[in-house]
């Protein structure tokens, strides 16, 4: 076969539209990397507003801590003395809050912060038994006994913080001490007190902030947390479930209730057997305050689809041309699918400013009425360039379906692709493919079917 013929074959055609249709894979990803940067900004822009109000909030504690003196050998075999941590958890933790969020804004973007007042904590412990832990009683510092709480961003805390322990009020100071077991967080002196109380019981409140979550660490025999809050999406996370909770338009209630069954540490340790931070991080549970519209996400989701738009758009240029004696420009296939990726500027654009759906269908609409305008000429008739504009509603249509549908997107999606490659095949059944050759000059061109 000569070059002419060749270049006039079905087989040319298909190939050069498939290399056509690989080479805007560029431009979609430099779309994507768009959208990673614009994300990456959106980012920033909460963690520098958050940085100012409180970071997300992760609450574990109180702990009992009492130092003891252990002796040791060093490495010339001389005995020291060096002073250790014993840690004892509550038998029961029980706290309640009401959620107050508060949305902000760092230019286009928004975040989520929220504000509690009156953070109610309470429960009791269990006389510290040094006997289990193998301390002689004369090794206590009881004097140095402390309670700590975890708290991650301390410039969260409102105002001061009193613990009533057994009904006595002590100030909570600032950081952990030496509680290694937290990396920052607040503690009160207790003293002797610790040592003469078979029991003790205790409460606390606290203003807190924070930004995106809270979450709790299990750290009581029996673990109760309450929530409750007028935002109206939340997502629950964490090691636990709530065993109850309440999802409402006008917000969310939650409750959970913990045993210590469920976690991976005991009730009292030394320091040298202490739990790594990261065994108690996995046992955390929580709430979330999700933002049900992320823009960048459904951009992300967009763009996955969008060769193979780019494909089933030249499948129907092709398909016109096959049965209708047209001799489509690869220069006019480009133009459609530069106009296709177009879309994915528009629609990231816009959904920084109007919203999701309004940018969507905006975004769409434009670039349905580009590329049916331009097909006007293209393919010769209105009423062709109508059958293209039909395409492209019901491919985009399905596309935003899609992008709302997040659990059933690879269900629809599979259906969709079935039903377009029977179609294909229905109308191709009885195309000789051997015989057939590419339009011509001025639009001539033959289609033998079998």
């Amino acid at each position: 076969m000569h070059i002419g013929g060749f270049r006039q074959s079905v087989t040319f055609k298909i190939l050069f539209t498939g290399l056509l249709a690989l080479l805007l894979l560029i431009p979609l990803s430099m779309v994507s990397s768009l959208i990673q940067e614009r994300e990456q900004r959106r980012n920033a822009a909460v963690a520098e507003v958050s940085s100012k109000w409180g970071f997300r909030q992760e609450i574990a504690g109180p702990v009992l801590v009492v130092p003891f003196r252990s002796q040791y050998t060093d490495e010339k075999n001389v005995t020291r003395t060096r002073i250790e941590n014993a840690y004892f958890l509550p038998e029961s933790i029980r706290t309640g809050a009401r959620i107050i969020p508060q949305a902000r804004h760092r230019g286009l973007y928004e975040v989520i912060l929220y504000s509690i007042k009156d953070f109610a904590f309470s429960g009791q412990f269990r006389s510290p038994d040094f006997e289990k832990l193998g301390i002689a009683e004369q090794n206590v510092l009881w004097e140095r006994a402390y309670l700590a709480v975890g708290i991650p961003d301390t410039r969260g805390i409102g105002r001061g913080v009193t613990l009533r322990w057994n009904g006595r009020e002590v100030p909570f100071l600032p950081g952990v001490k030496d509680a290694a077991i937290f990396g920052t967080g607040i503690h009160a002196p207790l003293g002797e007190a610790v040592r003469r109380e078979a029991g003790s019981r205790y409460d606390f409140g606290l203003d807190l902030r924070g930004s995106s979550a809270l979450s709790f660490v299990p750290l009581g025999k029996e673990t109760v947390v309450e929530l409750s809050s007028p935002w109206a999406h939340p997502s629950f996370e964490g090691a636990y479930l709530p065993d109850s909770h309440r999802v409402t338009s006008a917000g969310f209630s939650a409750r959970w209730k913990v045993s210590y069954f469920g976690r991976n540490f005991s009730q009292e340790w030394i320091q040298s057997q202490m739990p790594g931070r990261d065994i108690l991080a996995r046992s955390a549970f929580g709430v979330r305050m999700y933002q049900p519209v992320d823009f960048y996400q459904k951009c992300v989701r967009a763009v996955k689809y969008g060769f193979l738009f780019i494909f089933l758009t030249f499948l129907s240029f092709f398909m016109f041309e096959l049965f209708n004696r047209l001799n489509i420009h690869p220069l006019q296939y480009l133009m459609v699918g530069f106009a296709m990726c177009i879309f994915y500027l528009l629609f990231i654009a816009l959904s920084e400013h109007i919203g999701f759906s309004a940018s969507y269908a905006v975004s769409s609409l434009s670039v349905m009425a580009l590329i049916t305008g331009y097909c006007v000429k293209v393919l010769q008739t209105r009423g062709r360039a109508g059958v293209m504009f039909g395409l492209l509603f019901g491919l985009y249509s399905y596309l935003f379906i899609l992008l709302e549908n997040e659990d059933y997107a690879l269900l629809l999606g599979s259906l969709a692709l079935f039903a377009i490659l029977a179609l294909v095949m229905y109308l191709t059944r009885n195309v000789d493919w051997y015989a057939i050759r590419m339009g011509g000059q001025n639009g001539e061109g033959a289609v033998e079917t079998a």
